[in-house]
């Protein structure tokens, strides 16, 4: 359902990152970085921040994409249930002081203080793991407004496939052939 006519038959975001692989690399690179360098934070535990952003703002497409990573990096239906519903319930504490922080800064990201950055130390989390979840929040504020300004979306078996392979092979995949179409 794609908003511009060479967005209408992409069945998704990847495919608007490989329409274009000249804009969209650099991204594509800071995207593996981001979630699935070395961190404090572990991939499925970004990927929950980079689902719940999604939720918060709306965007459907990357609900549903990061539900089905997570399902495909074997995270139990109580925490995904938990993520889910938007109140932590079930969450360790301070992922839960993690997706409050992601709520702020995505809502009002002009009130964030050194008492947020103070409250996640508190909660267990490092000076550098606080930067890595600001990266996933921000990127994905990011990515939810690119999704939902083209008109993308996909259903179940797009999630379920892209989920895999997220899961398994990162965001690697997606930079390869993005560079080997601009080179």
């Amino acid at each position: 359902m794609g908003h511009l006519s060479y967005t209408k038959n992409l069945p998704g975001v990847a495919d608007v990152f490989l329409r274009d692989p000249g804009l969209y690399a650099p991204l594509l690179q800071f995207i593996e970085s981001v979630m699935t360098r070395p961190s404090q934070l572990s991939k499925a535990e970004r990927e929950m921040i980079a689902a719940h952003v999604s939720r918060r703002n709306g965007c459907g497409f990357c609900v549903g994409a990061h539900h089905w990573t997570l399902v495909a990096m074997g995270v139990d239906t109580e925490t995904l249930d938990a993520l889910a519903e938007g109140d932590g319930e079930g969450l360790s504490s301070g992922l839960r002081a993690l997706l409050r922080f992601a709520d702020r800064l995505t809502e009002r990201p002009e009130e964030i203080g050194q008492e947020d950055v103070n409250a996640l130390m508190a909660a267990g989390w490092s000076e550098q793991a606080i930067e890595d979840a600001v990266n996933v929040v921000a990127l994905f504020n990011y990515v939810n407004r690119l999704v939902d300004a083209l008109g993308i979306e996909a259903g179940e078996a797009y999630f379920r496939q892209i989920g895999k392979v997220i899961a398994t092979d990162g965001y690697a995949p997606l930079i390869e052939t993005a560079l080997k179409r601009a080179g």
